[in-house]
């Protein structure tokens, strides 16, 4: 909880820094500050109640985990509405939000960041209710797989690097539920099939790969952003050039706030201040990993461990792309880039972690009431 709460405090500090040269003409609410400010309060208020559940209560229900599946059914109607005109909001060619609200005050709200949350709660809820039978795999684990392709399917369209987050974590909260793994290895030729239609016979995003390969090309227009992003960490030095005294966020680094913040902070905070706040992101790693191992039940390290996958490989792609070490996904560093829904989600993520954490009594599962 401290290292959660300690990176949302960062990531208040440097989304103002970051939007510090840039006017927000309009409503007060309009600013990129003032919004990301509002919501880490929500965030850090939902962090303090939600652990205070019972995680249980999640895999519940007569037949099926009730809530886990509602829950999920939410998220996937609102995927289907961003692919609506009229109701999805573009930007960048790509349909990937929901505004809520009255344009002045409108929230943005993306729903693929509640799939891939709902998404690991309900496999993990729904596959511990039962022992996995391997002599029985049409029973879960085909059901599952179709479950995990169909959502992938209505995100990857619009957002390949949240697609592909959502199918590798759906399967790690598969295996962490019991599903053997040779059960999956066959996706592995799917997985191949789907990099070369989606990725290599695209040009904008084989662009981006050519651009990760070669940063300093000057006739790769992809090349730009990777090539300010190193330039931003260079420049910093080992101690950086002061709080709010960073130079490519005046209009040279795109997605200062988001993508890139990051590079962002390692241009004021230099290599020491990196040190500092990577020592944060591995510690908040390691106690995701011993909330899972801890658990009392295979439901509690199933969800601990699925959530914690989730959160984790957003903190290590977003800095693999800032290093130009991966190709530009789009990831935002999760409780510091700026943001608004996504950061009351990913504090109830991190909540229900602390919450498995939190029972002290081995019950199971199975001792909560069911038919099956």
């Amino acid at each position: 909880m401290l290292a959660t709460v300690a990176l949302l405090a960062v990531g208040v500090v440097m989304v103002h820094s970051a939007v510090a040269s840039v006017a927000n003409p309009g409503a007060w609410y309009a600013r990129t500050d003032v919004r990301h400010t509002i919501f880490a309060g929500l965030a850090v208020l939902v962090l303090a109640a939600v652990w205070r559940l019972d995680y249980r209560v999640l895999a519940a229900g007569r037949g099926g985990p009730i809530l886990a599946a509602v829950l999920l059914l939410i998220a996937l109607v609102c995927g289907g509405l961003v692919l609506i005109p009229g109701i999805g909001h573009e930007v960048g060619g790509y349909r990937r939000w929901i505004r809520i609200g009255p344009p002045k005050y409108s929230l943005g709200f993306q729903p693929s960041e509640l799939i891939k949350l709902t998404l690991v709660i309900f496999l993990a809820a729904w596959l511990t209710r039962r022992k996995i039978d391997p002599a029985r795999p049409w029973k879960t684990i085909v059901p599952a797989l179709l479950l995990v392709g169909g959502c992938v399917a209505l995100v990857i369209t619009q957002d390949l690097g949240t697609g592909l987050v959502i199918g590798v974590s759906a399967l790690v909260a598969m295996l962490l539920s019991g599903v053997p793994w040779y059960y999956l290895a066959p996706l592995i030729p799917a997985g191949g099939w789907g990099f070369w239609q989606f990725v290599l016979q695209d040009p904008v995003r084989r662009a981006r790969i050519d651009a990760w390969l070669n940063p300093w090309s000057t006739t790769n227009p992809s090349a730009y952003q990777p090539r300010q992003s190193l330039m931003s960490i260079l420049s910093g030095g080992w101690f950086g050039r002061g709080l709010g005294r960073g130079m490519n966020k005046l209009g040279f680094l795109p997605e200062d706030s988001t993508d890139f913040i990051f590079a962002t902070f390692c241009e004021e905070w230099g290599f020491a201040g990196a040190m500092l706040l990577m020592g944060v992101v591995v510690m908040w790693m390691w106690h995701a990993r011993r909330a899972a191992v801890r658990a009392h039940d295979r439901f509690g390290q199933a969800l601990a461990g699925s959530l914690g996958f989730v959160i984790a490989v957003q903190m290590v792609l977003h800095v693999a792309v800032d290093l130009v070490a991966a190709p530009p996904t789009g990831m935002s560093l999760p409780f510091v880039s700026a943001g608004g829904t996504a950061l009351v989600i990913m504090a109830a993520a991190a909540a229900l972690m602390i919450s498995v954490t939190a029972r002290k009594r081995a019950e199971t599962v199975e001792a909560l009431p069911r038919a099956d």
